[in-house]
């Protein structure tokens, strides 16, 4: 690194509703303001919730039942990075929400669309919604820095 200097222009932070992803989000905000970057607000639908019948996108071929099950997810996810644009407003950052639905897993999604969207910097919460307590680093913000093309910052 010597000699180079880093530049972020993109950020994105994954949020899942809980507190650690909310902190990341503030973290992630206030990293946005300092080095005037774009914000992209992510939430990843599990792949559980689609028991293998959405391929790349929400689909027709889904069972009635499970649709809504999707859409309910979606709405859900929709409500949390809305939380993220709503403390962003207080700023001048430009930010972005998404919601995706994993075919894959959350870790590999929030991989792949940092390459696709050419991230600078990621910004995740030490643990999530998993619930398990005694693990340092919850298993998709270990994923994620162990995978990313790029830097990662995990808020504690």
């Amino acid at each position: 690194m010597s000699g180079r200097s880093v530049t972020i222009k993109k950020i994105l932070v994954a949020v899942d509703g809980s507190k650690p992803s909310l902190d990341a989000a503030e973290y992630a905000i206030h990293l946005a303001e300092k080095h005037e970057a774009e914000l992209t607000s992510l939430y990843v639908v599990s792949p559980d919730i689609r028991y293998g019948y959405i391929e790349d996108a929400l689909t027709p071929a889904l069972p009635g039942p499970l649709k809504e099950i999707a859409m309910m997810a979606v709405d859900g996810g929709q409500k949390h990075v809305d939380e993220v644009k709503k403390r962003a407003s207080k700023t001048n950052i430009r930010l972005n929400t998404d919601v995706i639905i994993s075919n894959t897993s959350v870790v590999k999604s929030i991989v792949e669309y940092t390459e696709e969207h050419k991230i600078d910097l990621i910004v995740i919460g030490t643990k999530g919604l998993s619930g398990i307590k005694k693990m340092l680093l919850g298993s998709t913000a270990s994923g994620v820095v162990t995978y990313a093309h790029c830097p990662v910052v995990v808020v504690k």
